[in-house]
């Protein structure tokens, strides 16, 4: 398919130079993508013992990390569908950095293609389809994402969505089967998108239903019953071991953090930092999670597409007449319901305002009142007018009129559960509140910024429609021309940075890892210890360190107490209390090394900050008794902390 190529080009060059590395480089900086690369080898290493029945479904997520603490695998995102696209390439080559970045990439391609079907049915229309494409595959909130491959992998939403649009407008049980294994790769894929994307599919079939008359449609409402049903059933086993880890350990995420991580309305108009046209101009409101801006081009292609849906036909009868009265009333109405929409903008980006012209006081504040205007002046404009009506019903029937409140319900959720704009607290509702306080799973996630992809989506796809009735202008192709020129402009962040090392309290770790058969010596030497072996690795504690010991625990696959992921047991943290600095309580901490079931320490010496505290970790192992296994040239060194276990 051309349209595919074309995307995987653009793809290759948006990343531009990790084409270069494919094999080695890591997109970013080496921090969530090591824990991501971690999961991947776990998941393609064990899958076939699972498949095999040599191992059991709970075992599976007894994961290597955070020893000896059960369930490690679901204090992160499992990534079993990432896991399955890279089966292939990872039992031939065993490169999990190859396997990411072919991940990696395709997400931009698949976003890409996925968009561009969804559109094309909508449409008909390749060309409006294929800019459609380019707003989402290359949507400039990836860029800020990038670290993050399960946002990135979001690729599945457009292709369920096209593949439920097909079996509704053309009863194709295929379009069907594929919209229904989209959605469940889409769930085994991100757990944000399984629950932020769960009302959304539905709520799109329900409408394309009602637009082209088949709500009564028996056999319909019984097919998609049954994919429905095998979505869950899916879909649950992969719920239950995170349940489990809730209970076990009381995972939940604090109002304050859910807050922290939500997406602010200056967000909106703040760009991550690499990108080239607007990364330096736009940043607003820069916070953790905060770079939300999906461009500005596809907004004023969803302004062209609302206007093509409410544009209506006059009555078969013909104009009827229409009283002056009636027309002055009209007048009134929209003008009020445009100033009450202004007034609402203003409120929520900026606080709205509060003055006097013409010694009337205009006063505009509060956005939950004011939309209650809003809806008012609205709801009195259709009562008084039929063209309005009329206009109205159009919109409501067209995909644009879904999309439409489809991205702005996912901006409003992606405020989270107390919208601002800036430092100021815009509004004293946010929807995802209700969610928060009543929706099972919400308390265990704490971004809502990341439903500005789905926001990102249905933007993408009121684009299409507007490039669809921009087409039919006499110089519409030149105008989408320039449109996808001007959108791929928006996005693009080349050269992308790969290797970006970080630190936290020690040593900036290097600028490079190895796939697992090519990791540092220590750990081919971890590898060929005695089963029942549990590693310690120092120094202890430190993310970005810890990171490391992670991603490379998938070179021996033996237990490390070390861990890092999105929760934390509160074991770790006891442990991290005192192994970071053995010499607070030296006693103390050879009792927390003991517990946790160790039987090997290694001792990275080049990792520390300062030299005098490698002195101290390897002196107060000696002091208790523990032996040299073996050193090795990069100054790493293994201990066996019960002599009996030394091999």
């Amino acid at each position: 398919m051309v349209a595919a190529v074309a995307y995987l080009l653009i793809s290759l060059v948006f990343t531009w130079p990790l084409v270069l590395g494919l094999g080695r480089d890591v997109p970013g900086d080496l921090g969530d993508s090591l824990l991501n690369m971690w999961i991947l080898a776990w998941g393609a290493e064990h899958l076939p013992r699972l498949a095999i029945g040599a191992m059991s479904w709970s075992d599976f997520w007894n994961a290597n990390i955070f020893h000896p603490e059960p369930l490690a695998l679901t204090f992160s995102e499992h990534l079993f569908g990432q896991t399955l696209q890279i089966l292939p390439v990872y039992w031939l080559t065993g490169n999990v950095i190859l396997c990411y970045n072919l991940l990696f990439v395709s997400t931009f391609a698949l976003s890409g293609l996925g968009t561009y079907l969804l559109v094309r049915d909508l449409t008909g229309d390749a060309r409006a389809a294929f800019l459609a494409g380019l707003v989402y595959g290359f949507l400039p909130y990836r860029i800020a994402s990038i670290p993050h491959l399960q946002v990135m992998s979001s690729q599945w939403m457009p292709l369920a969505l096209c593949g439920l649009n097909r079996f509704v407008t053309r009863s194709s049980t295929r379009g069907l089967a594929a919209g229904t294994a989209a959605l469940v790769m889409q769930n085994w894929s991100c757990g944000y998108y399984l629950l932020y994307f769960a009302p959304f599919a539905p709520a799109f079939v329900l409408h394309r239903m009602w637009a082209v008359g088949r709500l009564k449609d028996i056999r319909m409402w019984t097919l998609l019953a049954a994919a429905a049903a095998a979505t869950v059933l899916l879909t649950l086993p992969f719920l239950v071991p995170y349940a489990e880890a809730q209970h076990r350990y009381g995972f939940e995420r604090s109002f304050g953090e859910v807050v922290r991580f939500s997406a602010n309305v200056w967000s909106y108009v703040t760009a991550a930092e690499s990108m080239r046209l607007w990364g330096r101009m736009l940043r607003y409101y820069p916070h953790g999670e905060g770079e939300t801006f999906l461009g500005f081009v596809p907004w004023i292609l969803a302004l062209v597409a609302a206007a093509g849906a409410v544009r209506s036909a006059p009555p078969a009868t013909g104009p009827q007449p229409i009283a002056v009265w009636r027309r002055a009333l009209i007048l009134v109405l929209a003008t009020v319901a445009v100033l009450q929409v202004v007034a609402l903008l203003a409120a929520v980006t900026f606080g709205g305002f509060d003055t006097r012209v013409l010694g009337v006081a205009l006063r505009a504040r509060t956005p939950v009142r004011l939309l209650i205007q809003v809806v008012l002046a609205v709801a009195l404009l259709l009562l008084v007018s039929a063209p309005t009506r009329r206009a109205a019903a159009r919109l409501s029937r067209s995909p644009a009129g879904f999309c439409a409140v489809a991205l702005l319900l996912a901006l409003w959720l992606s405020l989270g559960p107390q919208p601002s704009a800036g430092d100021l607290n815009v509004s004293g509702f946010g929807l995802y509140r209700v969610l928060y306080d009543h929706v099972p799973g919400f308390n265990g996630v704490r971004v809502p910024a990341r439903y500005a992809m789905i926001a990102g989506l249905f933007l993408a796809t009121l684009s299409g429609l507007g490039a669809a009735e921009l087409l039919k202008w006499k110089r519409g192709a030149l105008a989408v021309a320039i449109a996808g020129v001007l959108i791929l402009a928006e996005g693009t962040a080349i050269p992308m940075g790969v290797n970006h090392a970080w630190a936290q309290n020690e040593a900036t770790p290097p600028s490079r890892v190895f796939p697992p058969p090519l990791a540092p010596p220590v750990y081919a030497r971890i590898a060929a210890l005695p089963a029942g072996t549990a590693i310690t690795e120092f120094p202890f504690g430190d993310a970005a360190w810890d990171i490391r010991y992670v991603y490379y625990a998938a070179a021996h696959w033996k237990p490390i107490t070390n861990g890092y992921s999105g929760a934390f047991p509160p074991a770790y943290h006891r442990r991290v209390a005192w192994l970071r600095d053995v010499t607070a309580d030296p006693e103390a901490a050879w009792e927390a090394l003991l517990e946790s079931g160790t039987t090997h320490a290694v001792v990275h010496e080049t990792a520390f900050a300062k030299p005098e505290d490698a002195a101290n970790v390897r002196q107060w192992l000696l002091a208790h008794g523990a032996a040299v296994v073996d050193r090795f040239g990069d100054g790493d060194t293994l201990y066996a902390v019960r002599p009996q276990m030394r091999m």
